[in-house]
């Protein structure tokens, strides 16, 4: 409805603005009268007025945070679901310390509980009540206190007797230390240590540990792009002879809205990474590239002498969490499969916009994968990738132009033309995406998820006979 016409846009959005505004009002206080109180009640029962006992701790808690980690943006996963005690508060008051700590709840779903535990720095649990949650947070509350992962960083007394602990992890994924506060730092970023386990099997996540030192802009807007190559092996599709490992520094967690500290910061990455299952085996070297996220400069990265050796028969190394980004892309993987993959890969975004509430990781993406696609442009995993990017940042012309190249080199997969088609569809291109459609109603015209596209492009361009027809065979 916002798409269809600019003067609708503005109206729909204004007015959805001035009645929120009229409702939160009229709930917050007795205004309004009988008519106020009856349109109130009606399209917003649940009244709560400002809360006016003994303040809570939630500014010692966000300072708390900011304190122990100056130069992170850090996420809180907050346990309980309190009327006082919940992810929404803890998210406003760690707002008005310059968005530098978010609160999150996480540990709702069962399948989720040990990724979530295992993907925070940060948690807060509650004795007592704990409020409107699920079955499943006495497990994950269980896990964080009892692993033995995490610490208990403080603890606060509340007005009803009850206690808020704040947990943070053991060893942190991410250190940032100022080691020189004055003098000239270096204009390039290092790369002075990389560990590794010695060998590894494929296709499970290995360990690694990076350490870098830079100047502050170079590492706040860095992104670096890993690749991990076997020049020994000749590459092939079935057995590549190489992965990525593409993030920015800090898994872009260095905060951006403070004022730029002088001198050199090391900076210590405990993270892991993935060679995909089918990778050639043999041994492995490091190759580095620094791409700043805002001037498009690069340059190479001279790397420490490390290797990996890839061994099916090797044992598996205990790894941490893979990092967002690389979750991106196997997600991305995952797309040619069409509808059945669907659903699990926009469950799993909405996993890992938690972690990340800003979504940086999805920019992080788009600009890597940008970057790989011009040096290797038939990467087919990496060109679906860069188009889920795109989608969830809500960039169309970005996705179409990636959803372009993917029809391309997956021409013969029907969803490929598909994806191409709704994303045009949502742009209001019913023509455009009518003719990206031709190719798999050519080849596949049983599939349904098409059929309706087809349906809904003819709909859409005025065509409401061909539109019926094509529903009526849709539904039969």
């Amino acid at each position: 409805m916002t798409r269809f016409s600019h003067l609708w846009g503005k109206r729909i959005r204004w007015g959805t603005a001035v009645l929120a505004i009229l409702l939160m009002l009229c709930n917050l206080f007795p205004v309004g009268g009988v008519i106020g109180g009856w349109v109130t009640h009606a399209l917003s029962p649940n009244q709560y007025y400002p809360y006016m006992a003994e303040e809570l701790p939630h500014k010692q808690v966000i300072a708390h945070l900011v304190q122990t980690e100056p130069y992170l943006r850090s996420t809180l996963g907050v346990l309980p679901s309190t009327a006082g005690i919940n992810q929404h508060n803890f998210n406003y008051y760690g707002a008005l310390q310059n968005f530098q700590v978010y609160g999150r709840q996480v540990g709702t779903r069962k399948k989720f509980v040990d990724r979530d535990v295992r993907s925070l720095e940060w948690f807060l649990t509650k004795t007592g009540d704990q409020g409107s949650v699920g079955e499943t947070q006495a497990s994950i509350a269980q896990a964080v206190e009892q692993s033995g992962n995490f610490q208990l960083s403080k603890s606060w007394n509340l007005p009803d007797g009850s206690l808020i602990k704040l947990y943070h992890k053991q060893i942190p994924a991410i250190e940032v230390k100022q080691i020189g506060v004055t003098g000239v730092s270096s204009d390039r970023l290092t790369l002075s240590q990389v560990s590794v386990p010695e060998k590894a099997p494929p296709g499970i996540p290995v360990p690694v540990t990076y350490e870098w030192f830079g100047s502050w802009e170079e590492l706040q807007n860095g992104l670096v792009l890993l690749t991990w190559k076997n020049n020994s092996s000749v590459p092939s599709p079935q057995s590549p002879s190489l992965w990525v490992h593409d993030r920015a520094i800090a898994m872009g967690a260095l905060r951006s809205n403070i004022k730029k500290p002088e001198g050199t910061f090391k900076i210590v990455e405990r993270m892991a990474m993935l060679p995909p299952a089918d990778v050639a085996r043999g041994i492995y070297s490091l190759e580095a590239t620094y791409l700043n996220r805002r001037s498009g400069e690069s340059y190479p990265i001279q790397v420490p002498n490390v290797t990996l050796q890839i061994d099916s028969q090797a044992p598996a190394t205990p790894a941490p969490e893979l990092d967002l980004v690389t979750q991106l892309r196997i997600l991305g993987t995952n797309l040619p499969k069409g509808p059945e993959a669907l659903s699990q890969v926009f469950d799993e975004v909405g996993r890992i916009n938690q972690y990340d509430p800003i979504q940086d990781y999805l920019v992080q993406a788009r600009l890597t994968l940008e970057y790989r696609l011009q040096q290797i442009p038939s990467n087919r995993d990496w060109a679906y990738a860069l188009a889920l990017a795109n989608v969830l940042q809500r960039r169309v012309d970005g996705a179409i132009a990636a959803l372009q190249r993917v029809t391309q080199l997956d021409s013969e997969n029907p969803y490929s033309h598909a994806y191409l088609a709704f994303v045009q569809l949502y742009n209001w291109q019913p023509r455009a995406a009518q003719k990206s459609l031709e190719p798999s109603l050519a080849k596949n015209p049983n599939i349904s998820e098409i059929k309706a596209l087809s349906g809904v492009a003819a709909l859409m361009q005025g065509n409401f006979i061909k539109a019926w027809q094509i529903l009526q065979e849709v539904n039969s």
